[in-house]
């Protein structure tokens, strides 16, 4: 009589881990489709807004110097921690863009750069011999 009603008890409990489990994975899973959802949301934002970060680079901690295209026009700024300051506007002479490069990465395939990576290192490895 006990063996059966144990059993009984250990069939539940592995029905409520199986279930357990399911209801995890598909939080899980929603969670990613919404990340998913967000990021590609934000980024339409920013793709159609009028202003876009050209380059920026740390000076010291929490301290950033940006470039930006705001409109036509290319503005630097000072980015601090509570504040930005302006800094001047740059004309487009100025600045070294380099727009042809990731134009022409666009036309390199995957499977291309991988040959050229793993050429690459067998071709050190054969030196260091």
């Amino acid at each position: 009589m006990l063996l059966i009603l144990s059993g009984i008890s250990t069939l539940a409990s592995a029905f409520k881990l199986i279930v357990l489990l399911i209801v995890f994975f598909a939080l899980l899973y929603g969670a990613h489709l919404f990340t998913k959802w967000y990021a590609k949301s934000n980024y339409m934002n920013i793709k159609s807004a009028n202003i876009s970060v050209i380059e920026s680079r740390q000076v010291a901690q929490g301290k950033n110097i940006v470039i930006a295209k705001i409109g036509e026009k290319y503005v630097s700024f000072l980015l601090l921690k509570d504040n930005a300051v302006f800094l001047t506007e740059l004309q487009e002479e100025e600045l070294t863009l380099h727009n042809s490069e990731v134009q022409q990465m666009g036309g390199v395939s995957f499977r291309d750069v991988l040959k050229k990576v793993k050429r690459g290192n067998d071709t050190n490895y054969e030196n260091k011999e």
